[in-house]
């Protein structure tokens, strides 16, 4: 589950209806439509989405996604959707959790695990909204280091996970780190939808609060038919679905649409697998693999030098923030 905005046309109704970012001088150029989505990690399949004004917050909105949620679930979210009352409505329709909490958030330990994490509590805002929930909290950082040995080791900052996952044996620490940079893969369904799907137009193009949101969930239509399509190619040809191209099967679908009517439907299937399928197309494989990040700004990036990779091989370690029982005041 993961959030983003969306420019959409300057004018009096959307303006109005939207609301736009602003700072202490001045407001922003476009007023916003803010929204969020529920996609499966790995296939990249679309659960739901919920658009709104970009006055409303993002847990807000992740309310109008319950229904996407169940049991059997894992979800994934980062920081900005931890609350009390939205673990609660998730935790309600029999999925599990496990987000991340920002560095303002308060997690008291409660007690001491096996292995150094922690329970917690989650409290409501007033004793009448309810009981507490217990969670687990996992902290971490990432170490980051070129395979060859060749550079100085890079570190994150502390990651730390609250979830529901109480067992520490079924549910060990380095199972659930490792698990939680799959969120990543609803980021990337947001950049599909932003930079794919908007052939990378910065701003929508409807001039009303209605037509804007039929503008957005014509979108997310579309890349959830392009998702079921390349589903049933990837299962037929038993290849992962993140070996699939998405701009490649979006513009495979736009030449094959064009190219067949609509009495040839399953002629135009047949030939969108074929294109999609093609393995010169495939998305490479990168295990252990990162570019070097040359700069922290966007643009202007150096070029490389003569014989220096694209890609360098890392490795990665996880050192745990352990507590100890000592610790707990």
């Amino acid at each position: 589950m993961d959030g983003s905005t969306t420019d959409v046309p300057d004018g009096e109704k959307n303006g109005a209806f939207f609301g736009r970012p602003s700072n202490q001088t001045r407001d922003g150029a476009f007023p916003q439509v803010r929204w969020v989505a529920a996609a499966e990690s790995g296939t990249g399949s679309l659960l739901g989405e919920a658009p709104g004004p970009y006055t409303c917050g993002e847990q807000v909105l992740a309310l109008d996604l319950l229904h996407c949620f169940g049991p059997g679930m894992l979800v994934l979210a980062d920081q900005n959707f931890l609350s009390w009352s939205l673990a609660r409505a998730v935790l309600a329709t029999g999925a599990r959790i496990l987000w991340r909490a920002s560095a303002s958030f308060t997690l008291k330990p409660v007690k001491v695990l096996v292995g150094g994490t922690y329970l917690a509590e989650l409290k409501p805002p007033r004793k009448s909204d309810g009981p507490v929930i217990t969670v687990r909290v996992i902290e971490y950082t990432v170490h980051t280091a070129p395979a060859d040995g060749g550079a100085t080791e890079e570190s994150s900052e502390v990651f730390c996970l609250v979830t529901d996952l109480l067992d520490v044996e079924e549910y060990p620490a380095l199972d659930l780190a490792c698990c939680y940079p799959d969120r990543w893969g609803c980021e990337t369904v947001i950049g599909h939808h932003k930079t794919d799907m908007g052939q990378g137009q910065p701003v929508l193009r409807s001039g009303d609060p209605e037509g804007v949101i039929q503008e957005m969930r014509a979108l997310f239509a579309v890349y959830q038919a392009l998702c079921r399509l390349v589903g049933i190619g990837v299962n037929a040809a038993g290849i992962p679905p993140a070996r699939i191209s998405f701009p490649h099967a979006l513009a495979a679908a736009t030449d094959t649409v064009a190219a067949f009517p609509p009495d040839q439907a399953d002629l135009a299937l047949a030939v969108f697998l074929l294109k999609i399928l093609m393995p010169g197309f495939f998305v490479r494989g990168r295990p252990g693999r990162a570019s070097p990040r040359k700069t922290k700004k966007a643009g202007d990036f150096p070029a490389r030098k003569p014989g220096e990779p694209s890609v360098t091989g890392i490795v990665r370690r996880i050192e745990f923030h352990l507590l100890y029982p000592w610790q707990i005041t």
